[in-house]
């Protein structure tokens, strides 16, 4: 897969990355192991639009929806997408809520954009370059709105409360990034702890490491 170059995205490090054959490898590993050519994706934290573009092209999936907060990293995937010459994927920029979490009356939060771009979050103790209001969407809505099978999700630390109260609807495998150095010991449990109250187990034939797969009971 080709990627449009922009310094500002592509860093050196995330260039060196690229060229080993690194950049997201464990995602690039295991996704074909629990992806299917009928599977819907919605995939929230969607960075380069690297495995995005992955599992449309290559693995063949029906469609993936992104969902990308910071604005720049959006235009730079749907650019990434039409290199590819992809037709089966879309991207929305906004930030998925829990279902249990209050909606801002304007319907936006503050997102903080930092460099590089991967620690952008919306965890406003670190150093930020930038704040983008962003728009609100509850995580229920867009799996419906994207008829998701699969949810592929690395939101720096966002999945230690994403996945509580809500519906998940026709979901039924779930690709976690677990991000200890954020949410801590606490953080991982609560995370188990709300896809286990939906209904779904740890599938250890696929996860590895910081990298889980979910799946529906």
């Amino acid at each position: 897969m080709s990627l449009p170059h922009d310094d500002a995205i592509i860093t050196p490090q995330v260039a060196a990355s690229l060229k080993r054959g690194n950049y997201e490898r464990a995602e690039v590993l295991a996704t074909p192991k629990f992806l299917e050519p009928e599977d819907r994706v919605l995939e929230l934290g969607a960075g380069l639009g690297y495995i995005s573009s992955y599992a449309a092209k290559v693995i063949g999936v029906s469609h993936v929806t992104c969902v990308e907060a910071n604005p720049k990293l959006a235009e730079y995937i749907r650019g990434v997408h039409e290199m590819q010459g992809l037709e089966n994927t879309e991207v929305r920029n906004c930030v998925a809520l829990p279902g249990g979490a209050e909606m801002a009356p304007d319907k936006t939060m503050p997102f903080y954009i930092r460099e590089p771009f991967w620690s952008s979050s919306l965890d406003p103790g670190r150093d930020a370059i930038a704040v983008e209001n962003i728009a609100q969407e509850y995580l229920s809505d867009l799996i419906a709105d994207a008829g998701a099978t699969a949810l592929i999700v690395d939101i720096e630390g966002g999945e230690r409360d994403i996945f509580k109260g809500g519906d998940l609807g026709s979901v039924r495998k779930i690709y976690v990034e677990l991000h200890t150095r954020y949410i801590r010991p606490k953080g991982i449990k609560a995370c188990f702890d709300a896809l286990s109250a939906h209904g779904f187990y740890y599938d250890q034939r696929v996860s590895h490491g910081g990298v889980v797969l979910f799946r529906k009971l």
